[in-house]
This record gives structure tokens, sequence and C-alpha cells, in this order.
């Protein structure tokens, strides 16, 4: 969870993490006392806050899963296939 947006600090007493769902809110949650106790001795600060934000994830290209989708993908990323298809007269099922 912590891994994918690293948590940053407001201003000297607010931390920030950035969570995708609901869910990961719920678990952070359940470790927040551990957590921020430990941030609290490192930081030396005992006046940390805890604040969520919701980041918004672009939604990922569809995947590919005819052989002529495939087939297209690959000829957008490399246009040499269409010429290779075409000199080994190839044709796509």
């Amino acid at each position: 969870m912590l891994t994918a947006h690293a948590p940053r600090l407001k201003g000297s007493h607010v931390v920030i993490f950035p969570l995708r769902n609901e869910t990961q809110e719920v678990e952070l949650m359940k470790e927040k006392s551990s957590l921020f106790n430990r941030l609290k001795k490192e930081l030396k600060n005992a006046k940390l806050q805890l604040e969520v934000e919701y980041i918004r994830e672009e939604r990922s290209q569809q995947k590919a899963f005819t052989s002529a989708d495939k087939y297209k993908v690959l000829a957008e990323k490399n246009p040499s296939l269409n010429k290779l298809k075409d000199a080994l007269n190839l044709d796509l099922e």
C-alpha cells in the first residue's frame, strides 16, 4: 500500500497518505497507532496528524485478446512488422 505512492509531509505536522481506494484506508487505519507512534518517535514530532488523499489512477489501455488485436498493437509499436508481413505474404486469421 505504501509502495505505490510515498507519503509526504504537509507543513510540519500533517502526513498525507495517497491511497487508491477505501480498502487501503481501512488497512491504514488498522496500523495507524503503531505507524504513527514510530513516526512521532523517528521525526521527534508528537503533533503529527494523518490525512488521506485519494489518487485517481489513469485507466490502462484495453488488453488485446485476439490475434488481430495483438498484431495491431505490435504493428503500432513497430511499423516494420507490416513490411515483414507483406514480404512473407502472411494473412491474419
